[in-house]
């Protein structure tokens, strides 16, 4: 879709354009991408039904937008405008739609606003760095950049033959320089970047660890120095080292970003404590099927499901379809076994010892949650529903009145800790404050349901594990904030982050 206001073209499910700000419609209640051919199902091993419950009155199902991490085109229009993503990163790591997707070993991110000590901003349409004093450690020269990642940050200019990236150190030294085209930040000691119309990866000397050969969409970095690389044929992907050498004689089909790298609750609902298992990848083979690999490419779990997640404290989500098109979501654990068989028309991973599902009752999807024995604790029936943090979680109940999901908040017994009165409820990084937006404005809740602090601002982002947020006080102007709502700096930038 696109951006009404920078007419930029965005990933669908942004609750927010990464380039102006702008916030954007919510998308409909999106299911996981199905294949369209038919696919025999898995054998289910047999297990005692699910205890089922009366059912509840029907409303029309909604559900919040999804923050994500989009790489910025280069395009000079596009890069003056000023970005900052809808909400605080994810707790294991965002999802970056275009080339690459990164996974970093052990499942780390830095979930800080600053970053090695320093945050980009915008002044004039041009981006530099400040410190924590608010001060400027670079000054603003660049056309777009980068927060800093693994010491080096990668930003932008113009030279003699068009914009291009390159990358500096805390100090505003070049140490790699400006030659790419486009290029992303560093993980796990590996960036990639594109020379004319070929994609590569270098460490950070610069030295090229892959050169650049394929074309951007034929290859894939999925952590663990592991590759995905189209076949030559373009009919199947392989698993190959950094090298370029075959580790897996399985045959992989197009990697796709929101499969190999999120469960489904870090796309919509912000941070959570999770124990995730970032060395049990789950992969899509040549037949439509999923596996699991494990971090040095060896198959642990054989392709049989139609859909898979990562696993979260020993449990992963996954879906066999029934019949052609419709999915069904179970649970497995380590050893590929189903510990709660496929009967959910949603289902998302285990926090806190409970996962939220859905089910159709009377035509209409309802949510509810579940523990690990299958049993519902909070019977279905909200429009949305997220996984547990601190305690609580956030749902949503369809309002006639306003014609959309109306948020709020639970406790692990279902018992209402804050009615569904607000149009938008999400998590922070700092698992103090919720953001909450209220007739266009957004502001902050504690983990009791109380307005922390009032819905004032134009924009707001999530609180990060820092302690900070960015918060939009004019219409062209942003500041930072602290936990109790104080401006932590005098001054005020075109944008921050």
């Amino acid at each position: 879709m696109f951006c009404t206001n920078c007419g930029n073209q965005v990933a669908d499910g942004l609750s927010f354009c990464p380039n102006c700000g702008t916030k954007l419609a919510a998308p409909s209640n999106a299911q996981p991408v199905i294949p369209q051919e038919p696919v025999p199902q898995a054998p289910i091993q047999q297990q005692a039904p699910i205890q089922q419950q009366a059912p509840i009155p029907q409303q029309p199902v909604g559900q919040p937008a999804a923050a994500a991490v989009v790489k910025k085109p280069l395009d000079k229009k596009q890069i003056k405008k000023i970005g900052i993503i809808a909400g605080a990163a994810v707790a294991a790591v965002g999802a970056i739609v275009g080339v690459v997707s990164l996974i970093s070993s052990g499942g780390s991110s830095d979930n800080t606003l600053f970053k090695d000590g320093l945050v980009k901003f915008c002044s004039d349409g041009d981006y530099g760095y400040l410190n924590k004093k608010g001060e400027i450690a670079i000054s603003p020269q660049y056309d777009s950049a980068e927060n800093f990642s693994d010491g080096l940050a990668c930003v932008t200019t113009m030279v003699s033959d068009g914009y291009r990236s390159g990358y500096i150190n805390e100090k505003g030294e070049t140490v790699i320089d400006f030659q790419y085209e486009e290029a992303s930040n560093f993980k796990d000691g590996i960036a990639e970047v594109v020379v004319g119309d070929y994609a590569g990866f270098i460490d950070k000397k610069g030295k090229y660890i892959i050169n650049p050969q394929y074309k951007e969409d034929e290859i894939v970095y999925i952590g663990y120095n592991m590759f995905l690389i189209q076949d030559t044929s373009g009919d199947y992907w392989s698993l190959c080292n950094k090298k370029g050498k075959k580790i897996s004689e399985t045959r992989f089909d197009e990697p796709d970003n929101e499969y190999i790298i999120c469960p489904l609750f870090n796309e919509t609902w912000g941070n959570t404590d999770v124990k995730q298992d970032w060395k049990t990848i789950p992969l899509k083979t040549e037949t439509g099927k999923y596996c699991y690999i494990n971090s040095k490419g060896k198959e642990v779990i054989s392709a049989q499901y139609d859909y898979a997640s990562l696993f979260c404290d020993g449990i992963a989500v996954v879906g066999v379809k029934d019949g052609d098109y419709n999915m069904k979501y179970g649970y497995i654990n380590k050893k590929g076994e189903y510990i709660i068989n496929p009967q959910f028309d949603s289902a998302e991973n285990f926090v806190e010892g409970i996962a939220p599902v859905a089910v159709r009752l009377d035509g209409s999807r309802k949510y509810g949650y579940i523990d690990k024995k299958g049993n519902y604790t909070v019977n279905p029936q909200y429009d949305s529903a997220s996984v547990f943090q601190n305690g609580v979680a956030i749902v949503s109940v369809y309002s006639q009145k306003k014609d959309k999901d109306r948020y709020g908040i639970i406790n692990k017994k279902g018992k209402v800790i804050c009615e569904p009165q607000y149009d938008w409820i999400s998590f922070g990084e700092d698992k103090k404050r919720l953001i909450f937006e209220l007739n266009d404005k957004y502001g902050y809740l504690d983990y009791k349901g109380e307005v922390a602090i009032p819905n004032q601002y134009k924009y707001a982002s999530s609180f990060y594990s820092d302690g900070y947020a960015v918060v939009k006080v004019t219409d062209d102007k942003w500041s930072l904030i602290n936990s109790k709502g104080e401006q932590v700096w005098n001054n005020m930038f075109d944008g921050i982050g």
